[in-house]
């Protein structure tokens, strides 16, 4: 042993430098055992915010209600939990001996537990990593302060509390808590609220201020205490606290828009996230909403978008919670039937094209478009018009050979360009409903009317100096928006001006099962769905009796906003011979032997092509005309008659009839 002293003697210093290695390794290798899991940190409840930062939106993140503080929180708060939780906070490594040592001192000298030492990293481990409360588990909890002080910054682990520390049931972290308890955020809370969040995590439970108001009001006034003793506080400061009252009951957390949180989930988003709708407008839509009668088999859906597409309110069914209703579903991103709709972009996109103009005449009659012959909503036929009264009226051949001149694949073309899709089979029956597409995507491919043309967020996607290309021209926008601020209202509802302050169209689905308004102004899109969830016919429903009354009561909801701005469009002109069908009389065919009741020597023809007004000529001597398709053929007696018709454009048709 003599060399080991006499190597001691000499190389003392070499001696000690070693076994502080020994000692040190041996620590880190322990530290680094008790390295914590920081999974909990991840799972934060979903908040969805409107741009003021108003909360629309909350949802439990697991068991619990938990976000990170969304920005710094007081120095009043901080001062009031470090003076009273852990003073030496910024000076210690994660365990206080000083703390330790006075609270062993003190319990030794009661014989019971007094006093804790936990620090604030001690608490955070805690909180990261429960155990049972004992001299392992204590162990346990300060080798793991120990690696977060190693491992994190004080502010870290400071945050890392007041996102985990427990404020009574589910809720956890000082964001929610504020809110939970106050209904206001962090930054804004007052002494005593302040104080009573840093007293909430000692004992969730017992100092709950709506259960427990005496024990609650008791640790409250504690913290205040401390905080005066410390030099925090004056005197009238403390005093004042001291006298404020308690919150009696918690706010909850908001939750406006079930639907759209159920797409954030499923996007996998989670935490806080600003979105573009309006708070206000979204609790007003979503009231107006479960007020709305309905019949036992129908539900509602509610769209609007400002005047660059942005989702400013979304409803999608009228009870989220009804499942007799299925009203989880979210009717906006449902496909459902546009009835006629989509009529307004088919005619928009033809002027756009050159191939249509609104002032070109029409004749409604009877008329085949290949094997598709496609009738009126009212079954009649409508005669001479031009487009743009077409438009306005809804008729559905006009739509039609609208399309027919556009073409189908070219308009899904240019909608699936400007991200609206429509889904089936693509056809002339599209004009009038014979497609899918959901109400988002409907009220999406309205912005082009007020938005000079483009199509929504299509000027902010290309960004700046780009040059693109609009949906339709601005000068086919305001002329369309012209023709649709004449048209009609719901029953009941009275015109008040030749042009309404709004611009609408209306659709009706197979069966009634969809009833379908956009309503829409110089800066709002609002879409409407009022219809089936299990597509069953319902009796009487239609797009202006059935949508177009709740699309105007939400309108009134909506900021308010100019008409959109319109362009007139001019005098009926006489329609463009080229590629017209030719004039075909369908009915009576020729040979044919009619019959009429006594006195009732009269029809009415049913005619393909051509243009109004016709004349016809019975035997080369009886002349008459046909203004429109609902005028009638009359025959002077009974007997054998030539039948010679020729329309505006010098088409003719003949037939040979005998009538009884």
């Amino acid at each position: 042993m003599s060399w080991l002293a006499k190597s001691w003697r000499l190389y003392w210093g070499a001696w000690i430098g070693a076994l502080s290695l020994l000692i040190g390794g041996t620590g880190h290798v322990v530290i680094s055992a008790a390295a914590l899991s920081l999974e909990p940190l991840q799972h934060q409840s979903l908040v969805l915010a409107d741009a003021q930062g108003d909360w629309l939106h909350v949802r439990v993140a697991g068991d619990a209600y938990r976000l990170q503080p969304q920005a710094p929180v007081s120095a009043n708060t901080i001062n009031l939990l470090l003076a009273y939780e852990d003073r030496r906070f910024r000076s210690h490594f994660g365990v206080d001996l000083l703390a330790l040592g006075r609270a062993a001192m003190n319990n030794l000298l009661y014989g019971q537990v007094v006093s804790g030492a936990s620090t604030l990293s001690m608490q955070v481990s805690r909180l990261l990593r429960p155990h049972r409360r004992n001299l392992s588990g204590k162990i346990g909890q300060a080798l793991g302060a120990l690696w977060l002080e190693r491992e994190y910054s004080k502010s870290e682990i400071l945050q890392m509390y007041l996102t985990l520390a427990p404020y009574g049931g589910n809720v956890q972290g000082i964001e929610m808590a504020s809110r939970w308890w106050f209904n206001k955020p962090p930054q804004a809370l007052s002494l005593a609220e302040s104080a009573l969040l840093v007293a909430l995590p000692q004992r969730p439970a017992k100092h709950r201020p709506d259960r427990f108001p005496k024990l609650a009001r008791q640790a409250r006034d504690r913290v205040l205490r401390k905080g005066y003793e410390s030099g925090l506080l004056s005197r009238a400061q403390y005093l004042d606290a001291t006298h404020s009252p308690l919150p009696r009951q918690t706010y909850g957390f908001v939750q406006l828009n079930h639907h759209l949180a159920d797409r954030a989930e499923q996007a996998g988003l989670s935490g806080f996230h600003v979105v573009t709708l309006d708070r206000h407008v979204q609790r007003e839509l979503n009231a107006l909403a479960q007020q709305w009668p309905l019949l036992a088999n129908q539900n509602l859906a509610m769209v609007a978008l400002d005047h660059e597409g942005q989702l400013i309110a979304h409803v999608g069914s009228q009870d989220y919670f009804d499942s007799a209703r299925k009203g989880a579903v979210d009717f906006t991103q449902a496909v459902r039937s546009p009835g006629s709709t989509l009529k307004p972009l088919i005619y928009a996109m033809a002027e756009t094209a050159g191939v249509l103009r609104y002032e070109e005449a029409f004749v409604d009659q009877a008329t085949h478009f290949g094997g598709y012959a496609p009738e009126n909503y009212d079954r009649a036929n409508q005669g001479r018009h031009s487009f743009g009264d077409a438009l306005t009226r809804s008729h559905n051949r006009a739509a039609v050979e609208a399309l027919r001149r556009l073409s189908p694949a070219r308009f899904a073309a240019a909608l699936t360009q400007h991200s609206v899709e429509l889904h089936g089979e693509l056809g002339l029956p599209m004009a009038v409903g014979g497609v899918g597409i959901t109400l988002e995507a409907l009220a999406a491919s309205y912005v082009p009317f007020i938005n000079q043309g483009h199509s929504a967020g299509q000027d902010r996607e290309a960004g700046a100096g780009v040059s693109v290309i609009p949906m339709i021209s601005a000068a086919a926008a305001e002329r369309t928006n012209y023709l649709l601020r004449r048209a009609a209202l719901p029953p009941g509802v009275a015109r008040q001006q030749v042009l309404n302050p709004f611009a609408l169209k209306t659709g009706t689905g197979p069966r009634g099962s969809d009833t379908l308004s956009v309503l829409y102004t110089q800066h709002y899109v609002l879409a409407v769905w009022v219809g089936s969830p299990d597509n069953e016919p319902v009796a009487g429903a239609s797009g202006l009796k059935t949508a177009a009354p709740l699309a105007l009561a939400a309108m009134d909801v909506l900021p308010s906003a100019k008409a959109p701005q319109s362009l007139a469009t001019g005098p009926t002109q006489r329609a463009v011979v080229a590629g017209r069908a030719p004039l075909e009389l369908a009915f009576p065919a020729n040979g044919a032997q009619l019959a009429f009741p006594p006195g009732t020597r009269a029809l009415r023809p049913r005619l393909n092509g051509g243009e109004y007004p016709i004349t016809v000529i019975l035997n080369g001597r009886h002349r008459q005309q046909l203004n429109s398709p609902g005028d009638l053929i009359r025959f002077p007696s009974a007997g054998f008659w030539s039948m010679g018709l020729q329309d505006a454009q010098a088409q003719r048709a003949q037939a040979q009839v005998r009538v009884w």
